[in-house]
C-alpha cells in the first residue's frame, strides 16, 4: 500500500492557519505599556515566521501530490 503524505501536508497548512489566527487574536491586547509593546513586537516577528512556514508548506502541495500520483501509479 503507497504511502500517500499530502493529507499531511493538508494537515499542517490548516496547521499554520490555526497558528495565524491565534496570533491575530493575541493581537488584540487592549493593554498599554512597555510590555505590550515587546509582546506586540514579539507577535509580529512571531507572524512573519509563520508566513514563511506557510510559503515553505504552500510549495510543498503539489510536488508531495504528484509524487503520491507517482507512487500509486506503479
Amino acid at each position: 500500500m503507497p504511502y500517500d503524505a499530502l493529507p499531511l501536508v493538508l494537515r499542517a497548512l490548516d496547521d499554520v492557519e490555526s497558528v495565524s489566527r491565534n496570533l491575530r487574536g493575541a493581537a488584540q491586547t487592549r493593554w498599554s505599556s512597555d510590555a505590550a509593546d515587546r509582546f506586540r513586537v514579539a507577535l509580529d516577528e512571531a507572524h512573519g515566521r509563520v508566513h514563511d512556514v506557510r510559503i515553505a508548506v504552500e510549495r510543498t502541495v503539489q510536488p508531495v501530490a504528484a509524487a503520491g500520483l507517482g507512487v500509486g501509479g506503479r
